[in-house]
């Protein structure tokens, strides 16, 4: 196992990348070149930060047993694994709930490598995976300690251009959202509506980015292309700032953007984001995902309160015809199969382009 003292060179940061195959290098990182960094010991007296890409070590092996690479291999984890992630929070109503970051008690939050300390879990899942802080990794250029948020992401508000949005927004976890929005992509590509995808909140995953690239659309991306490892906690600014960047950098790709928002209508940035003008500004329409006809129900009423125009109710509550049937007595709102009925869904998108 490689002692961490002093290692200060890129040359001994390639050695020891090459040489000691129990350094893992997640998928958070994806975006560093790490042949121009290197590695610190960590000073008394850091400050954790949401960004910074750290080394730890594992300890014990619980919840994650393996995690995702920076190539999006699945790799299993051993005690003793060294891993280089990112630290930051999670807000996962099924999973994890993570609002500090403890650097004497830290936790694998995600499998792509998001490190934080675990404050409560759900109860069908298991204690986090954990491990100790061994190592903080710095750019050699600039000899200064790596922060993913302030090297992806300097904040600034660009003007939105007048790119017609189309939110996929559910109940919460688990509800369909990732699976609509990438069959609905892959249906309008198929007939002739250049469409990009996004995930603009949530915490750091290869799992969505792949199944939006697996459509075959031009352009896909998610928050953490831009250095966030997860969006729980930012300020409104950033959130805003961040979709606006996102939804610019698509318009030259596509006719319409399709934006999924994580986890749920009542979660923090959710709402932000929701209640702004200027994700108000260019929307045509909402699609939501839920899991049965009352849930569906008051996400639709938010929904109208808050200003947006729904298009269609979709997601678990299609695998239950009577839940089908109880939404309709009360919503005319077309409940809507992506998997037998996804032409629907393309007819009521391509209407609302023509009247935007």
């Amino acid at each position: 196992m490689v002692q961490l003292n002093q290692v200060k060179s890129k040359a001994d940061f390639n050695s020891i990348l090459l040489t000691d195959k129990s350094i893992k290098s997640t998928w958070s990182v994806r975006k560093l070149q790490l042949e121009k960094c290197s590695i610190y010991n960590v000073p008394s007296n850091y400050t954790p930060k949401a960004g910074d890409v750290v080394l730890i070590q594992i300890e014990k092996i619980a919840n994650h047993t393996r995690i995702f690479s920076v190539d999006n291999k699945y790799s299993r984890l051993y005690i003793g694994d060294i891993i280089i992630g990112t630290l930051g929070y999670r807000y996962a109503t099924e999973a994890f709930h993570a609002e500090i970051i403890d650097i004497s008690k830290l936790h694998l939050l995600t499998n792509a490598g998001l490190i934080g300390t675990v404050e409560s879990h759900h109860s069908k899942t298991n204690e986090p995976t954990q491990g100790k802080l061994i190592g903080l990794v710095y750019d050699n250029s600039q000899k200064k300690r790596i922060n993913l948020k302030e090297v992806k992401f300097p904040i600034h508000l660009p003007n939105l251009i007048n790119q017609p949005t189309i939110f996929v927004v559910g109940t919460g976890m688990s509800s369909g959202k990732t699976t609509s929005t990438a069959r609905v992509g892959k249906a309008l590509i198929e007939n002739g509506i250049s469409v990009s995808l996004l995930k603009v909140t949530g915490s750091v995953s290869s799992r969505d980015l792949a199944e939006f690239e697996s459509t075959g659309v031009e352009y896909t991306s998610d928050f953490s292309d831009y250095g966030f490892p997860s969006t729980y906690l930012c300020t409104k600014d950033e959130v805003l700032a961040l979709y606006t960047t996102m939804v610019n950098d698509s318009m030259p790709h596509s006719s319409v953007t399709l934006i999924e928002i994580a986890d749920g209508i009542l979660q923090r940035e959710t709402q932000m984001l929701l209640q702004s003008d200027i994700a108000k500004a260019s929307n045509i329409g909402v699609i939501l995902t839920a899991p049965c006809s009352c849930s569906a129900l008051t996400l639709i009423d938010k929904i109208r309160q808050l200003g947006y125009t729904p298009l269609a109710v979709t997601g678990l509550i299609t695998n239950s015809p009577l839940f089908v049937r109880e939404f309709a007595d009360d919503d005319n709102t077309p409940v809507i199969n992506t998997k037998t009925n996804i032409r629907q869904f393309v007819d009521i998108i391509s209407k609302r382009l023509e009247n935007s």
